[in-house]
């Protein structure tokens, strides 16, 4: 078994805390309520549903409070492992709902939390940590501010003793590395907002689409080295809908819909077209399609969660930490050199060749492979 890291640290609370695994887990066996704090993205806080769940199996009677923005406030909402869903209102976000950070600072040091869990490891999150004045900060090795933790969980790659590790196990180290039992197969879920699900039925039903009668096409991605061209989502949608006669609905967030009025540029048939989804509809949506086809992207791990059948087009991340989790999946990936990067320029040709040279005919022969096996 591992041992901590025997550094010391300055202690920012009236208790430095435990520094060895036996003792921290004798610590989280203790607690009555755990403090998360995730924050963002969509696709990393869907990952992290895994650790919820085995902590959930490991002590059903523990509460799970997790601290998140706004924007991603839905995938932890309607979870039955997570006792309250703390939201912050992050500034770049026009949100009604929500705690400014000073709020949250404050309520985080009146609900007295014994452990806090960072799982994002940047300034503000520490800064959350410290506030929640919690005898047991945990953090990871890497993460900024190190001092301000007085349980550091050693790298992913030592405590799995291997280089491949998923987003989801990275997520679970801390279990892993405290000998805490883990699932052979974590599961990975997202429980859809009956509210949402009824709105989004309706919506179809005025269209004439049935439940469960219709593909789904999510064609945006964080980076351009992550996106397949729109001429192409428009290929498959079109195909797609020539061969199984089932009607195809584009989505987008609203900020990216330009790329919905490129695609239905490029469309010889008729699609549907919405970028005006809140995130718990979009997931709604995502649980009433036949098939699920995108990049590497955050509604594309919802799909994922929401155990539908995935095909996922490759750009320039790594395929080993980012893969599909818990579903049957296809992808469609090049075999560069320069593969995997971090994907905000493409330093080997200018343009990311690793995603834009991939063919439409390979992406539909994924799509009918996965269909014949649903």
């Amino acid at each position: 078994m591992l041992k901590a890291e025997t550094r010391e640290w300055p202690d920012v609370s009236p208790n430095v805390g435990p520094r060895y695994p036996s003792s921290i887990r004798a610590e989280l066996s203790r607690a009555h309520r755990i403090l998360l704090i995730r924050l963002r993205s969509l696709g990393d806080s869907i990952l992290t549903l895994p650790l919820v769940e085995a902590l959930r199996e490991w002590r059903p009677e523990l509460q799970l409070d997790v601290l998140i923005e706004s924007p991603f406030s839905a995938v932890f909402s309607r979870h039955p492992a997570i006792h309250e869903t703390l939201v912050l209102k992050p500034r770049y976000w026009p949100a009604k709902t929500g705690w400014s950070k000073g709020r949250a600072l404050l309520e985080l040091r009146r609900r007295r939390y014994s452990v806090a869990i960072n799982l994002h490891g940047g300034r503000t999150s520490l800064l959350f940590t410290i506030a929640s004045g919690a005898r047991l900060r945990i953090g990871e090795e890497r993460y900024q501010g190190s001092w301000a933790y007085n349980s550091v969980v050693p790298s992913s790659a030592r405590v799995w003793k291997r280089e491949a590790v998923h987003t989801a196990e990275h997520q679970l180290t801390l279990l892993r590395w405290l000998e805490i039992p883990i699932p052979d197969k974590p599961g990975c879920t997202l429980y859809v907002d009956d509210s949402a699900c009824e709105r989004l039925r309706e919506r179809l039903v005025r269209l004439g689409v049935s439940w469960h009668g219709f593909f789904l096409i999510h064609p945006t991605a964080t980076l351009y080295t992550k996106q397949w061209p729109a001429a192409h989502f428009a290929q498959v949608g079109d195909q797609l809908h020539k061969q199984y006669g089932l009607p195809v609905i584009f989505t987008s967030a609203s900020t990216e819909a330009q790329v919905l009025l490129d695609i239905g540029k490029c469309a010889g048939q008729r699609h549907h077209y919405w970028s005006d989804l809140a995130l718990d509809e979009l997931f709604a949506l995502i649980d009433g399609c036949r098939l699920f086809v995108g990049n590497d992207s955050g509604p594309t791990h919802a799909a994922a969660a929401l155990h539908k059948p995935v095909v996922v087009v490759w750009g320039s991340s790594n395929f080993k930490a980012w893969h599909p989790w818990g579903t049957d999946y296809e992808f469609i990936r090049s075999d560069l050199p320069c593969m995997p990067c971090p994907g905000y320029t493409c330093a080997a040709f200018g343009k990311p060749k690793c995603i834009l040279e991939i063919p439409v005919e390979s992406v539909l022969q994924a799509c009918h492979r996965i269909l014949d096996r649903t």
